[in-house]
């Protein structure tokens, strides 16, 4: 994923943390792995829990 992806694909994320449901880990897990790079859903709850701390703060 290059950096504007990643950057997009974070606020996309941020949009979603805003408004949370059951499945905010399953959407980080799908924006940012791929098939070359899947990502487990531990790594996506890790990923979510850093996001809300640096680029989605309340």
């Amino acid at each position: 994923m290059d950096e504007q992806k990643a950057i997009d694909a974070g606020r996309n994320q941020c949009s979603s943390l805003a408004k949370p449901n059951d499945k905010i880990d399953w959407l980080v897990v799908q924006r940012f792995g791929n098939d070359a790079h899947p990502l487990t859903d531990a790594q996506g709850k890790a990923l979510n829990a850093t996001l809300r701390k640096t680029m989605c703060p309340k």
